[in-house]
């Protein structure tokens, strides 16, 4: 009983937590990991089908997903119907060249009445608020960034309006923003550019509407913290890409010296 009192005991259960460790590697760290899933299972981000821990999309929602591959913009991004060629500016952009430098997406998003993966994950994690699906988007931005080779010296998100904030309780581009800041190590500055006056949802408006619609919706608060920088915008999704050419004219207006986009997908329609 002797072997259990006083000093002895108190450094027994570490000493015997390392043995256990020498003796089996990894052990206790696989049981936890065989408990978390076994209590809450990884679940497809499409179609909630039970799939492995590692993995994000079950094999039937893989197939559906379309990473942007070259030949594609080499503005706006948007790649072309044919898959041969080289990258090039596409006719919208020689027409009405856009706001930004260059932006880039993953993968491609598909809205409408037909049920897409990716269109799925985000709207579920926007509008049902469900941070553990925009946590394992973020890290799915983050492996498949596409501007590895550029330098910048901050991330910005594109804001919400403070009454839109409330009600969603979360900015999806500042989650995945964070994400890219904290594998990239740039500082993300979520208040530089702020949503100044509300706006009504772009998901209805045609091209032309959803640029009315955010004209002169941003400002950029503290432009010496802009001045000469090279930044990238962060959004979840390009659409018609009228919110981040806006933001953009804002953040050069305001001193910027490159602004980059990029968004986690990238509509079908130009």
């Amino acid at each position: 009983m002797s072997f259990f009192i006083g000093t002895r005991h108190t450094n027994f259960r570490p000493r015997l937590g390392t043995a256990i460790r020498r003796i089996v590697p990894g052990s206790l760290s696989n049981v936890r990991a065989s408990v978390l899933a076994l209590l809450y299972p990884q679940r497809c981000l499409g179609c909630k089908a039970l799939i492995e821990p590692e993995e994000s999309f079950c094999t039937v929602c893989r197939k559906f997903i379309l990473p942007i591959e070259s030949p594609l913009c080499v503005c706006c991004g948007i790649p072309f119907a044919t898959a041969t060629g080289p990258d090039h500016l596409c006719g919208r952009c020689q027409a009405r060249p856009p706001g930004f430098r260059q932006a880039r997406s993953w993968a491609l998003y598909q809205s409408g009445d037909t049920p897409h993966p990716l269109s799925q994950a985000i709207q579920n994690f926007k509008y049902h608020r469900n941070l553990s699906v925009g946590k394992t988007l973020a890290g799915l931005g983050v492996v498949h960034f596409p501007l590895e080779d550029q330098a910048y010296d901050l991330i910005v998100p594109v804001p919400l309006h403070p009454d839109r904030l409330r009600w969603r309780g979360f900015n999806q581009s500042l989650i995945l923003a964070r994400a890219i800041g904290c594998a990239r190590q740039l500082k993300v500055d979520p208040f530089l550019l702020e949503r100044i006056r509300p706006t009504v949802p772009q998901t209805q408006l045609s091209a032309s509407e959803r640029r009315t619609n955010v004209r002169g919706a941003f400002a950029v608060v503290a432009p010496e913290r802009l001045k000469e920088k090279r930044v990238l915008l962060v959004d979840d999704v390009y659409t018609s890409g009228a919110t981040v050419e806006e933001c953009a004219k804002v953040l050069y207006r305001a001193g910027a010296e490159v602004v980059d986009v990029f968004t986690l997908a990238r509509a079908v329609t130009h």
